[in-house]
């Protein structure tokens, strides 16, 4: 019973073995993997200084030769997370594995002080055992603080991808929403557009679906520069009627890309006056007109004047070919409305 219960610790041992011994080679090739995209990573980034030196986040330049650098360093960040949590996940199963071993090895060492020939007969040359000669080999105490280190280093290593991620994901658009972006703008491409002025604030509905298809253009030029999407333009809306002042509030346009914003307002008959900043615009809905629904939409570019239009939702649903574009907010509730 003995001696099958030596048998069966040295051949657990054996495995235990064999299975570091493969974890080993799959960390060496992602080790390798890491530090070719750390080098590739690192000549993206001194192209960038040397391209873009002002120190703004280069995914907002208006130079497309930057975006295009800095969505590859993006790139390479996303791939180099990926190499690092499977290299982080290794290594903790080498370190359990390290850890069994030892205790496997120090449980088996006084069973073969004693175990006489029938030990004698599974060790090693000169009377080397594989536990002795497994023990001896390293230094496990050792190799566990090393790896233990190893392991911390790469946690620092993927918390400042994470943080430069997060920082890109304020600007870049997701890959959902450059597709949607892709599917509004070949939707635009096939409508017949109807000339309108910028300079017009209040949209009828076959002017609206085409200023939603100039913006669906917008989104997929390379040339116009994205937009940091944290920031929300505060509206600020007063109407009165019969001079007399009957609404005021507040309301936030959500980003939608490249300095583009959008949102959905009630507007009461009236003279209504919507303010951004310094900047402002006026809207006229008859005395008889009922409260509707209103979309706003503003662009304003890095170098240029701001457009503001407003629309109603009904006129842009009342016409047969209207563009709804794909990237519209749900929470605007014009793509449940249009069927």
């Amino acid at each position: 019973m003995f001696l099958a219960a030596l048998v069966c610790a040295l051949l657990a041992l054996q495995q235990a073995s064999a299975r570091a011994s493969d974890i080993s080679r799959t960390l060496q090739q992602l080790t390798d993997q890491r530090l070719m995209l750390t080098e590739e990573l690192e000549q993206f980034q001194e192209t960038l200084r040397l391209v873009h030196p002002d120190g703004t986040p280069p995914e907002q330049s208006p130079n497309s030769a930057v975006r295009t650098l800095a969505i590859g360093a993006v790139d390479i960040k996303r791939r180099l997370v990926e190499v690092t949590e499977q290299e982080i996940a290794l290594l903790q199963q080498q370190i359990l594995a390290t850890k069994n071993k030892l205790q496997t090895a120090q449980a088996l060492a006084p069973a073969e002080d004693t175990g006489g020939g029938a030990a004698a007969s599974l060790s090693a040359p000169d009377g080397e055992t594989p536990a002795s000669r497994d023990i001896s080999a390293y230094d496990p105490a050792d190799m566990l603080e090393k790896e233990a280190q190893n392991v911390d280093r790469l946690h620092n290593l993927l918390e400042n991808y994470y943080l430069e991620l997060q920082e890109s994901a304020q600007i870049l658009p997701t890959a959902e929403e450059l597709a949607l972006r892709e599917l509004a703008q070949r939707d635009a491409e096939t409508l017949s557009k109807i000339p309108f002025s910028v300079d017009k604030v209040r949209l009828s509905g076959s002017e609206a679906s085409t200023a939603l298809a100039h913006i669906s253009e917008r989104l997929v030029d390379p040339r116009i520069p994205e937009s940091r999407r944290s920031i929300a333009p505060i509206c600020n809306i007063k109407t009165r009627l019969l001079n007399t002042l009957i609404s005021v509030e507040n309301r936030s346009l959500k980003p939608v890309g490249k300095n583009h914003f959008i949102g959905k307002v009630s507007l009461q008959p009236g003279a209504t006056t919507i303010s951004i900043l310094s900047d402002q615009w006026t809207v006229q809905l008859p005395e008889h007109a009922g409260v509707q629904d209103f979309i706003i939409t503003l662009y304003r570019p890095v170098d240029g004047t701001p457009e503001l239009h407003v629309f109603a939702v009904d006129d842009l649903l009342a016409e047969s070919k209207a563009h709804i574009p794909a990237w519209l907010p749900d929470e605007l509730d014009i793509k449940t409305q249009a069927g």
